[in-house]
């Protein structure tokens, strides 16, 4: 029978510890293993997961005597995978039913793919969980080439997949490594470009996990601060990846620039949100930084559709004036630089 192993790490999310194990250990068709590595939790948690080990001889703990955070976590549990498959499920989400027979069914018959990943169930309340069965999706797997799925990442900017989804062939993450400690905040993204440069992608139409939405977790209104430093963490991804894969996949500083380009987009749409919400000082720091990200779009029809955008709302206009001389400097500066040889 086909191996899943399972690590869940767990700090303080001990409420949630066993219906997030019951998930897994309910999964058919495959042979499942399940580790609880418990960050130091100042809950319960440990002691929940000692009794569900204690019940049921699939699932071990591994207790941290102080708090080793969420990169080494999850790399010390990839060290204990020893299964074909392996997923890495937080404590507070769950595994959809039949989610591993799919993912591993398509693996078992495409060598090629590095992980299989597909619809993930935002919940906040149990009752929300009924739409696993309202709308169960096509169940129809496809494949998609590597270097397919890095350019749509890339062109995207954002992480594509929730974590709880991907169950991931153990030969391929050996290959990548595992999380890297420098990017605590864009790990994933970061990971799921490491694999895509080392293999196929499968994507299933289906529920494959249910992922549980907090007061922490959840997207909130408009704030630039968190905004800003969301779009530094995902440039950090790219980058690292247009690094660490540049030996084997000689497109990957290319792709990488797909994505600095991408954010700076997004980042020129959030500065006109931002205006249209009276929000100037951050509108004109989100422009500083589109133009930080990728200096040529300052000649580019967006930057202008944008600037033209703003500049017809009367009471943006004293925090756009100011703005103004500078963008006119730096396309000055961009466009009297063509053409010149060398630096």
């Amino acid at each position: 029978m086909i191996r899943v192993d399972v690590f869940i790490p767990c700090y303080n999310y001990g409420r949630y510890l066993r219906q997030c194990v019951d998930s897994v250990l309910s999964q058919e068709g495959c042979e499942v293993r399940v580790l609880i590595i418990d960050d130091a939790s100042k809950d319960d948690s440990l002691a929940i997961a000692r009794g569900i080990a204690a019940e049921d001889d699939r699932v071990s703990v591994l207790p941290h005597p102080v708090n080793r955070g969420h990169i080494a976590t999850y790399n010390e549990g990839i060290d204990w995978v020893t299964a074909p498959y392996m997923l890495l499920l937080s404590a507070d989400d769950l595994a959809a039913p039949g989610a591993f027979a799919r993912a591993t069914r398509l693996m078992e018959v495409h060598p090629g793919v590095a992980f299989v990943h597909g619809r993930s169930l935002r919940f906040t309340e149990e009752a929300e969980l009924a739409g696993l069965a309202s709308d169960p999706g096509s169940g129809e797997a496809r494949l998609v080439a590597g270097r397919d799925f890095l350019d749509a990442t890339c062109r995207g900017g954002i992480c594509p997949l929730e974590t709880a989804t991907a169950i991931v062939r153990t030969t391929a993450q050996r290959r990548v490594g595992g999380y890297d400690p420098a990017l605590p905040h864009t790990g994933d993204l970061e990971m799921w470009l490491r694999l895509g440069a080392v293999g196929n992608v499968g994507v299933i139409d289906a529920w494959q996990a249910c992922t549980r939405m907090h007061a922490t977790n959840m997207r909130h209104a408009y704030a630039a601060d968190r905004m800003i430093a969301d779009f530094r963490h995902r440039l950090r991804a790219f980058e690292s990846f247009g690094r660490k894969c540049a030996p084997q996949l000689a497109t990957a500083p290319q792709l990488a620039g797909r994505g600095r380009a991408a954010l700076s987009e997004e980042v020129l749409w959030a500065a006109a949100r931002a205006f249209e919400a009276d929000e100037g000082v951050d509108a004109v720091r989100l422009m500083h930084l589109a133009r930080e990200l990728r200096p040529g779009v300052v000649t580019s029809a967006l930057w202008w559709k944008v600037a033209a955008r703003l500049m017809v709302r009367p009471r943006h206009w004293q925090g756009f004036a100011r703005l103004r001389g500078r963008l006119v400097r730096a396309g000055d500066a961009s466009r009297s630089g063509q053409g010149r040889a060398g630096p």
